[in-house]
C-alpha cells in the first residue's frame, strides 16, 4: 500500500510545467490591453450604458464570456493555434472583468473608485512575477522533457512540425532519460519527419533581416555613444529627481515650513509612498550610471543593468504613480516596457553574435 509521501509524490508529478509557456505572456498583454482600450473607449464616448429599461449589461459580463469561450477552446481542441487563440481571447475576457474591480471593492459600487489602477497594477505584476518563478525555479526535470517532447508529436501527428519544432524536441529529448524507451521511438520519428513549411515566411525573413542590421549597427562607433547619451540623460534624470525629494525629505524634517509646506504638496499626503520613490529613483539611477560604465567592457551586462533600473521603476515607483494618478499612470509604464522589450531584443541579438563568434 502506498505512503503518505508516495501519494504526495504521485500528485506532483502530475504537475508538469511546459518548455514554452510564453502564452501566459500573451495572457496578460491581451488583458493589460483590453482593460486599457475599454478605459479610453468609455472616456472618449462619456460612459455609455449599455441596456436600458433598469437593465445594465456591464463589460464583467462580457469579461467572463471570454474567459468561458476560452476554457472550452482548451477542453475541446488540441493544436498550438488553439492554445494561442485561447490565450488571446482568455485575456481579453480577463482584462474586462478586473476593469470592474472598483465596483466590487467598495460599499456603493464605485466604477471610479481611485485605488482601482494601483490595485489593478498591483495584480498584474504579481501574476507576472508569480507565474516567471513557476517557469525558471528550477530546470526542467528529465520527466519533465519527455513530456514536452510528447505533446511536440502532436504536431507531428498532425503534419505541423517545422523545423524549430524538431529541433526543440530533439533538445529536449536529449535532457530526457536516455534509458527511457519512449524517448528513443520519439527522437527517431522527429529525425525522420520532414519539417513542415514554415507559416509567416515573410516575419521570420524580417526578424534574420533584423539580426543581421543590428550586428552591422553595433560594430560602429556611434553606437554605444548614442546608447551611454540616452541612459546617462536618464541617469541625471533620476538622480536629480531624487536629489530634490531627498532635500524636501530632510528639509521636513529638519523643521523648515517652505520644506514641509512642498513636500506635502508633491507627496500628496502620503509620506511613505513618496520615500519608497525615492529610494525607487537613487536605485534606477545607480544601476543606470553601472550600466554606463559596463559599456565599455561588455555590452550584456550594461544591458542587464539599464534593465533592472527599469525594472526598479517599473515595479516599487509606478504602484504609487498609479495610486496617485489613476489609470494616466500608463503612459510611464508603456514607455518603460518599450525600453525594456528593447533591451530584452538587444541582450538576445548580443547573445546570438557570442554564438556566432564561438563557433566561427
Amino acid at each position: 500500500m502506498p505512503s503518505e509521501g508516495g501519494h504526495a509524490t504521485l500528485r506532483l508529478r502530475h504537475l508538469v510545467r511546459a518548455a514554452d509557456a510564453d502564452l501566459l505572456d500573451t495572457f496578460l498583454v491581451s488583458a493589460v490591453a483590453t482593460l486599457l482600450i475599454i478605459r479610453i473607449f468609455l472616456e472618449a464616448t462619456g460612459y455609455p450604458q449599455l441596456g436600458g429599461n433598469g437593465l445594465h449589461i456591464a463589460h464583467v459580463l462580457w469579461g467572463g464570456l471570454g474567459m468561458l469561450v476560452a476554457i472550452a477552446l482548451l477542453l475541446l481542441f488540441l493544436s498550438s493555434t488553439t492554445r494561442l487563440v485561447a490565450a488571446l481571447v482568455g485575456g481579453a475576457g480577463f482584462g474586462a472583468f478586473i476593469d470592474e474591480l472598483g465596483k466590487f471593492v467598495t460599499s456603493d459600487n464605485d466604477y471610479f473608485f481611485k485605488p482601482t489602477a494601483a490595485l489593478v497594477y498591483a495584480l498584474f505584476v504579481l501574476l507576472f512575477l508569480a507565474t516567471r518563478e513557476v517557469r525558471r525555479f528550477r530546470a526542467l526535470s528529465p520527466e519533465e522533457s519527455l513530456v514536452n517532447a510528447v505533446e511536440l508529436a502532436k504536431k507531428l501527428a498532425m503534419g505541423t512540425l517545422t523545423a524549430d519544432d524538431r529541433a526543440h524536441a530533439l533538445e529536449l529529448l536529449a535532457r530526457a532519460d536516455p534509458a527511457d524507451p519512449l524517448g528513443a521511438r520519439l527522437r527517431e520519428s522527429f529525425l525522420s519527419a520532414d519539417p513542415a513549411p514554415v507559416e509567416f515566411a515573410r516575419l521570420r525573413w524580417l526578424s534574420s533581416a533584423g539580426s543581421r542590421r543590428y550586428a552591422a549597427v553595433v560594430s560602429n562607433r556611434w553606437f554605444r555613444r548614442v546608447i551611454a547619451a540616452i541612459f546617462i540623460l536618464a541617469g541625471v534624470v533620476f538622480l536629480l529627481s531624487t536629489t530634490a525629494t531627498a532635500a524636501l525629505i530632510a528639509g521636513a524634517f529638519l523643521g523648515f515650513e517652505e520644506a514641509r509646506a512642498a513636500f506635502d504638496e508633491e507627496a500628496g499626503g502620503s509620506t511613505i509612498a513618496s520615500v519608497i520613490q525615492a529610494i525607487a529613483g537613487l536605485a534606477a539611477g545607480a544601476l543606470i550610471v553601472r550600466g554606463v560604465f559596463a559599456l565599455r567592457r561588455s555590452r550584456i551586462r550594461a544591458y542587464r543593468a539599464f534593465e533592472l533600473a527599469i525594472l526598479v521603476d517599473l515595479l516599487l515607483a509606478q504602484p504609487f504613480a498609479f495610486l496617485d494618478t489613476g489609470f494616466g499612470a500608463a503612459v510611464d509604464v508603456f514607455i518603460d516596457l518599450a525600453l525594456l522589450a528593447t533591451l530584452r531584443y538587444m541582450q538576445a541579438q548580443e547573445r546570438r553574435l557570442v554564438v556566432v563568434g564561438a563557433a566561427a
